[in-house]
């Protein structure tokens, strides 16, 4: 099992045990929001590398579940703006754990200059990639 499905597979499990109905998808939206509110699908959809079109229906369904709002842009009224509901935001005290939590168990026995060095060389493999997209 590659190491992002395995971190899937367990936000998932995690998520069901807690009662939290949130794909993974989601939780990625919702932490980008978390950090900066109120901004535009594109910048949304670049954050989270989805293409506009999904994130679309993935904000449909996060409006249904009321976890976010759309606004028109006062700037430009073709753009929306996503904001977080109250219930949006709470998810916040209830997911950060678990991320936490998964973060930990997964770094659990690996030396911290081991796990930076790692980190380091899957940012430059994720820069050359996006250099080349360029």
């Amino acid at each position: 099992m590659l190491t992002g499905s395995a971190f899937r597979c367990y936000l998932r499990q995690r998520f069901k045990e807690c009662s939290i109905d949130l794909t993974t998808e989601m939780m990625q939206v919702l932490r980008y929001l978390w950090r900066q509110d109120c901004v535009n699908q594109q910048q949304i959809a670049d954050a989270v590398n989805r293409d506009k079109a999904s994130l679309t229906a993935m904000l449909d369904n996060m409006v249904r579940r009321e976890l976010v709002t759309r606004s028109e842009d006062s700037q430009d009224r073709r753009n929306k703006r996503i904001l977080l509901t109250d219930k949006g935001r709470a998810l916040e005290h209830e997911v950060v754990p678990i991320i936490r939590e998964m973060y930990e168990l997964a770094g659990r026995g690996i030396p911290c200059q081991q796990l930076e060095a790692g980190m380091a060389v899957l940012a430059q493999l994720t820069q050359n990639l996006a250099l080349a997209q360029k």
